[in-house]
């Protein structure tokens, strides 16, 4: 008997020690290991990292020239090295260029990370709803399941009607539809809930630590000056920038590369001096230095590049300007939607929530008593119900809307 006990006992001991977190714990859980997220710092290192090649100077040549060159002498031989350097102006172009991929980089991670932020709220909200939403349907389940027992009772006595056990039964199927429902419902909202947090299909998703939807506090920020500041605009803006970096790299191409050479090389048979004697064998060496500039002959391609990146930073800077444009004004909708959601909400726990508790209590003695019929008591309840779940989706929306208006404003 004591080990029977205990196997019952195991699954309640083992969910008892599953992990739990808040909403806030999920985020910076989903910060840490979201692969999105880290593919954006990926991204961002591969830009820091590619910083020292602005000063690149290309390969060094080194060269051997060696044979019947100079005499009829066959062992002849030169050395030589010479390095083309850019024009001194491709460095401090190339350099501004870098740094502002990397800031380019930098601000797409933090949108990455924004958006990031509110899909895990979002879907945790989600989740807390659906849960508090299977509640709300266990008790419709219990409550629909008495009244058609009742009905059934009355069916067989005489007293009630075949409609009245047909609509009860109805009912009742209904609301277990809906239980099967939400329980499909709950398990897709908690494989996107994994997935938002990088958590393989096999990982056990935490308890949440809220006990309902009303415990999650959110505060939402009331400030149109952060549009301004929103990561998403930052990353756009900083793409105009990074195109006028591009357009400076591609007009300093433009401009000669100067080249600089040293050789050293032997000269059998030749005199040594102005006197004709003695003549240079292959220990004597002849050296000197050699200087140039590398000029674009056809410079009309370098020129379409420098052209196509000033339309290039035309578009980054509209798509920058009209994203401005549509996050204020999402922004300020965002605004009317939450003062919205938070009329509606108060109406429900003001007036229609308590009222709702009285017709379920009211009509259920009334309808035992005998002083209704199943009509308006099945009426009754429906519009409780209703009111209950109107309450619980009004909830879940005030939530949603607050979580917005703090993405808008880049507060994840």
């Amino acid at each position: 008997m004591k080990k029977l006990i205990s196997l019952l006992l195991l699954p309640l001991a083992a969910f008892s020690q599953r992990p739990s977190w808040n909403m806030e714990g999920a985020v910076q859980y989903a910060l840490q290991h979201n692969k999105s997220l880290q593919a954006a710092d990926a991204r961002v290192q591969y830009f820091r990292q590619l910083l020292p090649t602005a000063g690149d100077i290309g390969k060094t040549e080194v060269a051997l020239q060696y044979g019947q060159y100079n005499s009829y002498v066959k062992n002849d031989n030169n050395f030589s090295i010479t390095q083309a350097i850019p024009f001194p102006t491709n460095f401090g172009a190339r350099k501004q260029l870098g740094e502002s991929q990397l800031k380019e980089a930098g601000f797409l991670k933090a949108n990455t990370s924004n958006e990031l932020a509110y899909q895990v709220k979002e879907a945790y909200l989600q989740l807390l709803y659906l849960q508090e939403q299977r509640a709300l349907l266990l008790q419709q389940d219990s409550l629909f399941n008495a009244f058609a027992k009742k009905a059934e009772l009355r069916y067989r006595t005489g007293e009630g009607k075949m409609l009245e056990k047909t609509a009860s039964d109805t009912r009742k199927q209904e609301v277990e539809n809906l239980l099967r429902q939400n329980e499909a419902d709950m398990k897709i909202a908690t494989t996107r809930l994994k997935a938002f947090t990088g958590m393989s299909e096999a990982d056990v998703l935490p308890l949440p630590a809220e006990g309902s939807l009303a415990d999650v506090t959110l505060t939402p920020v009331f400030d149109s000056t952060r549009i301004s500041q929103h990561p998403l605009l930052q990353y756009l803006q900083q793409q105009a920038v990074t195109a006028d970096k591009q357009q400076k790299v591609y007009a300093n191409a433009i401009l000669p590369d100067i080249t600089l050479g040293y050789f050293n090389q032997s000269l059998i048979g030749t005199p040594v001096n102005a006197s004709g004697a003695p003549l240079a064998t292959g220990g004597n060496r002849f050296q000197g230095f050699q200087v140039g500039l590398a000029l674009p002959v056809w410079a009309r391609p370098m020129r379409a590049r420098v052209k196509a990146e000033a339309q290039q930073e035309q578009a980054a800077t509209l798509t920058f300007e009209q994203n401005s444009i549509q996050l204020q004004s999402q922004y300020t909708q965002a605004v009317q939607q939450y003062v919205k959601q938070m009329e509606n909400l108060r109406y429900y726990t003001q007036s229609a929530l308590p009222n709702a508790g009285l017709i379920v209590k009211q009509s259920q003695l009334a309808y035992s008593a005998g002083e209704i019929g199943y009509a308006e008591h099945f009426l009754n309840l429906e519009q409780a119900l209703n009111i209950r779940q109107g309450y619980l989706k009004s909830l879940l929306d005030n939530k949603i809307a607050a979580c917005y208006l703090n993405y808008l404003a880049g507060n994840q």
